[in-house]
Formats: structure tokens, sequence, C-alpha cells
């Protein structure tokens, strides 16, 4: 049972850096006032783009580049679309997420079988080779590969840069108030499209960390709903990148489950009472179809807890997210 929990952690915190990643980058961009739903096309593009590159060149850092780069590059259509020309934010997004779908299915259909040495496992430097004895923990949290540990400094940065530096606070008043922030001084154009932009890198880092660090092959529609469960997971979060962390772990434990529960047996003794109605129950319940659907299940029981239990004033949302903003108009 302890190499079941160990594995199973190991393999939940893994799973979780896509969700960091993601949720990182959407927190940027909504806290800028732009909401993007095409995060999912943006992971798609770049975990095709880095595992292409990977091929290649055999760099899985050049490949990791390349595809956070193509995440941004997704994100600039989003950018012009929503901010010059003031288009829906929610129809632009999904039509990424299409657009992303469509040309990873058509231009990926000859990498899917081809294979890659992605990203090794290591330890941090210094301390690592001592805390991976820690029993159980150890080895999921301090030996892992190169954008976990990324990922999982990211967060304290991305906090630090929003809630403690002036160019943090010019993207929050741009989301909250952007025709005072205007008046203020701030860019309010060029304030968005930054955000917009960080927040495609950070989906499209996502998704190369999929294809290089996390299953090490590309697949078609690998992502596989995780974009959508990142944007969900920013509003559980609140708009904070701490929480989105939290979040993440919860998702990437779920997420690993489905693949580490198989083979266990939890079924009753055939003599035990209600056996013969607890069995059946479990089998379903830990069918691989139905765990499937577990992450996206748990997705909308957070949003509805989420939602129920704060007011629009304490969920913490921008205010002027979906807004366009028109200097002209304002």
């Amino acid at each position: 049972m302890v190499g079941f929990t160990a594995g199973l952690l190991d393999a939940a915190v893994r799973a979780s850096t896509v969700f960091i990643f993601a949720a990182l980058g959407e927190i940027i961009s909504e806290r800028g006032g732009v909401l993007n739903l095409g995060v999912e096309g943006m992971m798609l593009v770049g975990a095709l783009g880095g595992f292409a590159t990977t091929v290649v060149t055999g760099s899985y850092w050049l490949g990791f580049l390349v595809g956070t780069a193509l995440g941004a590059l997704l994100a600039l259509v989003h950018a012009f679309l929503c901010i010059t020309l003031k288009s829906s934010q929610v129809i632009s997004g999904i039509m990424l997420t299409l657009l992303g779908t469509g040309l990873t299915t058509f231009f990926g259909a000859e990498w899917v079988d081809k294979s890659i040495d992605g990203f090794p496992q290591t330890t941090l430097p210094l301390v690592g080779r001592y805390l991976v004895e820690i029993p159980i923990i150890g080895e999921a949290l301090f030996r892992s590969t190169a954008p976990d540990f990324i990922a999982l400094a990211l967060v304290p940065i991305v906090w630090w840069f929003l809630f403690r530096t002036n160019l943090g606070l010019e993207v929050i008043a741009v989301g909250e108030d952007p025709e005072t922030a205007d008046t203020m001084g701030v860019d309010v154009f060029k304030m968005r499209y930054l955000c917009v932009l960080l927040g495609g890198a950070f989906a499209g880092a996502a998704g190369a960390h999929l294809s290089l660090a996390f299953s090490q092959l590309w697949a078609t529609g690998m992502v596989a709903g995780r974009g959508w469960i990142a944007v969900a997971l920013v509003i559980f979060a609140q708009w904070r990148p701490e929480r989105a962390l939290v979040g993440a772990y919860l998702f990437g434990l779920l997420d690993a489950l489905q693949l580490r529960s198989q083979g266990i047996d939890l079924a009753l003794d055939a003599g035990a009472p209600l056996s013969g109605v607890v069995n059946p129950l479990l089998e379903l319940l830990m069918h691989p179809t139905i765990m499937a659907t577990y992450p996206y299940l748990a997705t909308i029981f957070v949003l509805v807890v989420t939602v129920v239990r704060f007011d629009d004033s304490r969920l913490g949302a921008p205010s002027a997210l979906l807004e366009p903003y028109s200097r002209e108009t304002d």
C-alpha cells in the first residue's frame, strides 16, 4: 500500500504541472480583463510543436521553447481579435480551440508513431538527493522533471509579479477599471496584449510539458479537456496563483488515480454483509471509462460549490473581464 501511495503521489505531481502552467497563464490573462477560452487549442499546438521539434532536433529544451512560443503565437490571434477588433472573447476563444484541434489533427498524423527521449527525472540541486529519502512524499516532491520544478517555482513568481510589482498592479488595474487606469497613464491595450500573450505562452508550455515530460509521445487530442479544467480552476482559485496550486494538485490526483487504480481490488468477501450490492457498485465506480469522467465531474462540483459559497464581490473576478475597452467611447 505504501508503494501504491508513493506512486500515486508521484503521478499526481507530474499530472498537476499541466494544470499549474495553464491556470497561471489564464489567471494573468483574466486579471488583465481578457477571458481566454482557447487554452485547449493553445495547449494542443504547444504539445505538437514541442514534440515535432524534439523529434527533428533531438533537443527537448528547444522543443519546450518552441511549444511555448507557438502557444503565444496563437494567443496573439486572440489578442488581435478581442483587443484590437473588440470581438467577443468567448467566440474568439472557442474558435481558437477548434482551430488548434483541427490543425494538430491534420499536421499531427505523421508524428503519432514517433518516439522521443523527453525530459529525464532529476532531483533538486544540492539538497534533492537527501530529500528524496523522505518516505512516501520524497520521490514525488523532490525527484521530477525540469518543467515540474519550473511550474512550481512560477507560482510564487506570478504571485509576486501580480501583487508586489508596479507592472502587476497595472495589470490588475486594467482588469478592474480600464478607464481609470488609462486616465492614470497606463496603456490599456499594450497591457492587455501582454497578459494574453503571457497566458498563451503558459498554455503552450503546459502542452509542451504534456508531450515532452508527462507522456513523451504525441497522440491526437491528447490534451483531452485539461485546458477547460484549467479555465474552471481559475474560478476555483478565485484568480489567486497560490490557490490555483492547491486546485492543480487536486485535479492532478484525480487524473493520476484513473491510471494507478487499475488492478486494485477493493471488493468485499463474498460472504460479507451487503457484498452483493457493494461489489457491483465498486466494480462500476472503478471501471476505467467511469473513472475517466471523475476530473470533469469534480470540475462541475468545484464550480458549483465556489459560485454558491461566494457572491460576486467575494468571488474575486476582475470587474472588467469580458468587457472590450475603447478610448473613443469611454
